[in-house]
């Protein structure tokens, strides 16, 4: 009597798998040697020659497989071909500013969306329109990143600052080169003279504790730009303020300093007791 073979039953996942996944979409594919399908083979390759960081490349992709070829902003499907497109795609910041963040948006989107955030550009495109069908004013609001426009000579702009023409062959203008000398013979963490450069951005070469006007120039004038441990002894926080404020705060924290300029001003102003307390890092052996 014969018996029949039993050939053991093949799984679907074993032996070799003809097919895998993109590893930028996620769709299936042909198992081969390029890890992206054809689509988005050119976009990893321009994520590459664009130098993105990691975080942005990953968080670009996740975009990509949640909404697929559209943009970020509109919804509107994209151009991948034709680069003059105003549909075609390109890396839009999330954020102006925060590199680990980029989506896919068109180019005409990316233009007019410029150094806006996301709810910047949302109000004023609404702002605009009722402006437009029903002759509201248009309100203003503050714009987070806005730097102005670059001047019409092709000057780069002064990445201190952010503001004045940078010097030739130089990348700070003729104020902010001397504070980026100073920083750098001061030996200041790269993440400390970045958050340096972010305030006077925002808010100018002033006081980070009063907000009056440093002087650049005089190191003899009591408003000279001094560079000042926000927590005593601490190279992790550095702010700028003036020769005097600095002095005066010595190795005191913030809050120490004003809790002591408030007693002394109450001595002054009515006779009343400076009132003692503990201070976390003052040590002064005079002795």
């Amino acid at each position: 009597m014969m018996t029949k073979a039993i050939h053991p039953q093949v799984s679907r996942n074993d032996p070799i798998r003809p097919y895998t996944k993109c590893l930028g979409c996620g769709k299936k594919i042909p198992l081969a040697r390029s890890k992206y399908c054809p689509d988005c083979a050119p976009l990893a390759k321009r994520l590459h020659n664009e130098h993105f960081h990691s975080k942005a490349r990953k968080y670009f992709w996740a975009c990509l497989r949640k909404h697929g070829l559209r943009c970020y902003y509109t919804g509107m499907s994209l151009e991948l071909d034709d680069d003059t497109s105003p549909w075609f795609l390109v890396f839009s910041h999330l954020n102006p500013g925060d590199k680990s963040k980029i989506v896919p948006a068109s180019a005409l989107l990316a233009v007019m969306k410029g150094t806006l955030l996301k709810k910047e550009f949302r109000y004023y495109v609404l702002a605009l329109d009722d402006h437009r069908r029903k002759h509201l004013k248009v309100k203003k609001i503050p714009l987070v990143h806005w730097q102005g426009i670059e001047p019409s000579n092709g000057d780069k702009i002064c990445i201190g600052c952010g503001r004045a023409p940078a010097l030739k062959g130089r990348k700070f203008c003729v104020t902010c080169v001397r504070t980026a000398f100073r920083m750098k013979h001061s030996r200041l963490f790269r993440e400390v003279m970045n958050e340096i450069w972010d305030y006077i951005r925002k808010c100018g070469y002033v006081c980070y504790y009063t907000g009056m006007p440093l002087n650049l120039d005089d190191p003899k004038s009591p408003w000279y730009l001094v560079f000042d441990h926000w927590m005593p002894r601490d190279p992790r926080k550095i702010v700028i303020t003036s020769s005097l404020v600095n002095a005066m705060k010595s190795d005191l924290t913030e809050e120490e300093f004003w809790y002591f300029i408030r007693q002394l001003a109450n001595f002054y102003r009515h006779g009343s007791v400076v009132r003692k307390r503990k201070l976390a890092y003052w040590c002064r052996p005079y002795r």
